[in-house]
């Protein structure tokens, strides 16, 4: 059976939380209100990692497949950290099933 692990991405939650964690001097109603200033289309990604190596990333706006190649910046960032995580958590299972 070939397991899937889900997670979400949504950039616009990605660049709230980086600036509330990385400022002093900004209120969260303030993070809001650049953020909708910006008038940028945000990501909204959900990512289906496979015990097999695989992986389906759903454009949740669209519901279109998106390949990896076609990731860029924030989005690319949470792809390859959940595939190296993903990859060093079966790697330790393989250890202590093996050992």
């Amino acid at each position: 059976m070939n397991t899937s692990h889900n997670f979400r991405f949504i950039e616009r939650d990605y660049w709230y939380h980086k600036a509330l964690c990385n400022t002093d001097s900004l209120l969260p109603d303030q993070i809001e209100e650049l953020l909708n200033e910006t008038n940028s289309h945000y990501c909204d990604y959900t990512f289906k990692f496979y015990d097999d190596g695989s992986v389906k990333i759903i454009d949740n706006d669209t519901n279109n497949l998106v390949k990896p190649r076609e990731l860029t910046g924030a989005v690319y960032d949470f792809y390859i950290r959940k595939r190296i995580h993903l990859i060093k958590t079966s790697l330790q299972e393989k250890q202590l099933q093996y050992a």
